[in-house]
């Protein structure tokens, strides 16, 4: 699985995933403020795709309350 398959399914969220140190974390695409916790996995697939879409749309969900 690669960043831009993850991306391409959460874009509707309107967030992407942007790699840190061992850590990924999504980020608003209009302010390009981090939003959410951040996800520690190593390697992308260590999550499903659905398991990403779940956790960005958790992230969304956070930053709108």
């Amino acid at each position: 699985m690669k960043t831009k398959d993850i991306n391409k399914a959460i874009k509707h969220l309107g967030v992407q995933i942007v790699r840190g140190r061992g850590y990924q974390y999504f980020i608003d695409l209009d302010t390009e403020d981090q939003i959410g916790e951040s996800v520690y996995v190593c390697y992308l697939n260590h999550l499903s795709l659905e398991e990403w879409v779940k956790r960005a749309q958790m992230a969304r969900s956070e930053h709108s309350n």
